[in-house]
């Protein structure tokens, strides 16, 4: 009965329909990072979970002043001393006033993954049960904001302290989520902006939260909570200072456990890049209805660059997490394929998909992805070009800045066919091997006499 009275007369229905009004506004109003390669939020379920987490670093705040608002009203309504005054305990109150809050502000949560859920269906997504911990440690975190709001909103029954308590949380989950972004300065360490509990950039589909990460979050969070419920409930100054225990507690438990570095993460999500092979060559499963669509025109490939020593013999997708500034790895003897950053690839058709095997001679480029040097996207444009017969722009290829270029190229173009054929054959080998070692310009090494 009192359940169903916090229901109905507290915040907590707002505050739920307050996460998932202003979270489905974001993902479906703005044309942010989630609709975009390489991690569009409808392509993978695990892909929208981290997006959603990504998105509390605009709802920890709401939730945790809509909590600090619930948390002053038997001091604004004039019953604290009353309510002192009855038998019941005050930690009876206060566990059906935080389940209310608590508990619609978690469903909002997961309503809007629900939502997003249904967007991978409609898109015809993945879905593997690596989402599961992404999302349950999200609900930790946004029941220990609205606890935590419970609580203070209970000590200092202010009128400014719930949108002062609102303000601050922004800005620390705003630094918590720099210390997360590898593109962005910030003053945190990594393992200080893990106690909030939204998210970076994902960055790519097939990727998700490692186990350490989860593990440390939810102890922290659990700890959190804890602390916020015991403010809510405490009637003596020395319970209220005993209730911060939990909360010194969590922090220790979950430091020594959260990775140190950004590269850290995020780990693969092992269903959805498990790879799935036709003879040499291999796609994700994340991605494995184009296998039919590659095997031909990568076998083509393949034999084209059998001419080079030390050949490349497998063709794979590229599936580990790579950071923006990193160069990709890169193997002798595997020509690798990124079908998350190059999307181009997705809907290629067997020409354009020969066209991106024999880029570089099978060797990636040395840039880090987004980032690249005119001299490496030249050399993988003629070396694709020197077993074609055809200088054409590769897929993974489509900035302004080098279009407006490609007249150089081809100058490089045509003093690397005046060459030889034999000794074209050694530049590309050496211009492969310059790739393969990121030591030299790989271009220079093409039309050098």
């Amino acid at each position: 009965m009192i359940l169903r009275i916090e229901l109905r007369r507290s915040i907590a229905p707002w505050a739920g329909l307050a996460i998932l009004a202003v979270s489905l506004a974001f993902l479906f109003l703005l044309t942010g990072p989630w609709w975009k390669f390489p991690a569009p939020w409808t392509a993978h379920a695990t892909t929208t979970a981290l997006w959603v987490r990504f998105m509390l670093q605009f709802l920890w705040p709401i939730v945790v002043g809509a909590g600090a608002i619930q948390g002053m009203r038997d001091s604004r309504s004039g019953m604290v001393e009353l309510l002192a005054t009855t038998s019941r305990p005050g930690w009876h109150r206060a566990a059906r006033l935080a389940g209310a809050v608590g508990g619609l502000s978690a469903l909002g949560f997961l309503l809007v993954f629900a939502v997003g859920a249904v967007e991978v269906l409609v898109h015809g997504g993945f879905f593997s049960v690596a989402f599961v911990p992404v999302v349950l440690v999200g609900v930790f975190g946004l029941v220990a904001g609205s606890w935590v709001g419970l609580g203070v909103g209970r000590l200092l029954p202010h009128p400014l302290t719930a949108p002062g308590l609102a303000v601050v949380t922004l800005v620390l989950t705003t630094l918590c989520w720099m210390a997360l972004e590898p593109d962005v300065q910030s003053v945190l360490p990594v393992r200080a902006g893990l106690l909030s509990p939204a998210l970076g950039e994902p960055r790519g589909m097939m990727v998700t939260t490692p186990v350490s990460l989860d593990l440390g979050q939810a102890a922290w969070f659990a700890g959190l909570a804890a602390t916020g419920f015991l403010l809510l409930a405490a009637e003596s100054m020395r319970a209220r200072l005993l209730g911060l225990l939990p909360m010194m507690v969590g922090v220790a438990v979950a430091l020594p456990l959260f990775p140190a570095t950004q590269a850290d993460l995020l780990t693969a999500d092992t269903t959805a890049a498990e790879l799935r092979c036709d003879g040499p060559i291999c796609l994700s499963n994340l991605h494995a209805d184009h296998l039919a669509a590659l095997a031909e025109p990568g076998r083509e490939a393949l034999a084209l660059l059998a001419k080079l020593p030390g050949a490349p013999t497998r063709i794979e997708e590229r599936t580990a997490v790579t950071l923006v500034d990193q160069p990709p790895k890169r193997d002798a003897g595997v020509v690798y394929l990124n079908f998350q950053r190059d999307d181009a690839l997705l809907t290629a058709d067997a020409a354009t998909l020969r066209l991106a095997v024999l880029a570089g001679a099978g060797a990636p480029s040395c840039d880090g992805w987004g980032r690249p040097s005119f001299p490496d996207q030249a050399a993988r444009m003629i070396m694709a070009a020197h077993f074609t017969g055809e200088l054409k722009q590769l897929p993974e290829f489509g900035g302004r800045s080098f279009r407006d270029r490609l007249g150089t190229v081809e100058q490089a173009w045509t003093t690397f066919r005046a060459l030889p054929p034999d000794v074209r054959l050694a530049h590309v080998a050496a211009a492969r091997q310059a790739l393969l070692t990121c030591q030299g310009d790989p271009l220079q090494k093409l039309v050098s006499r």
